[in-house]
């Protein structure tokens, strides 16, 4: 009984030592496999979308304004809106640059602070005004005639870890491969951020 045992351990542990061998050669390459499905359509690289809107005035009693996206946009649940606001224009080696700032944004002004802020569906997107005091003691220049830029990112860009700085307008564009929107002449300088 004993050798039985004993041999059988012995040809459990030769089996157990077979498979531990080092391994092999790699074979010959297989077939090609089938074709997969056909992406999204779209240009190629196209990942996200803009939207501009000009001629933004925040009126009261509510300063907020509704942005509705075109008809012809379909959103999914996923996206996330990003929102920046043409804030003003810079000359650099003869050539002006507009800065584009990402809400929301907190500005100090004589009258305490407020702040540009937004919220966003599948449909629209909200820019509202907050303050620690009236609303209604705003100047011109706090609430009239403003430019957005709205950036749709689809919701697997975020979880792919490919974001770019997102609070620079430059930098997302580059990423999502956004295509290059007008530049305008005459840039209003809003107010310094604190």
């Amino acid at each position: 009984m004993k050798q039985l045992a004993l041999l059988t351990i012995i040809s459990i542990s030769l089996m157990f030592y077979g498979c531990v061998s080092e391994e092999g050669p790699v074979g010959p390459q297989g077939p090609q496999g089938p074709q997969g499905p056909q992406g999204p359509e779209g240009p190629a690289g196209e990942s996200g979308y803009v939207f501009e809107f000009e001629g933004i005035d925040f009126t009261g009693p509510e300063y907020d304004v509704f942005l509705n996206y075109p008809d012809d946009f379909e959103g999914l649940a996923s996206d996330v809106a990003l929102v920046y606001l043409l804030w003003g224009a810079e000359e650099i080696e003869g050539e002006t640059l507009e800065i584009w700032r990402q809400l929301p944004q907190t500005i100090l002004t004589e009258n305490g602070t407020l702040i540009y802020n937004f919220d966003f569906t599948l449909q629209d997107v909200r820019l509202f005004l907050q303050a620690n005091f009236a609303l209604n003691l705003l100047a011109a220049i706090d609430t009239d005639d403003w430019v957005a830029r709205i950036v749709i990112v689809p919701g697997d860009f975020w979880a792919s870890n490919r974001m770019a700085d997102y609070m620079d307008y430059s930098s997302i564009k580059e990423a999502l491969g956004l295509p290059d929107l007008p530049s305008r002449e005459n840039v209003i300088e809003r107010r310094a951020v604190k």
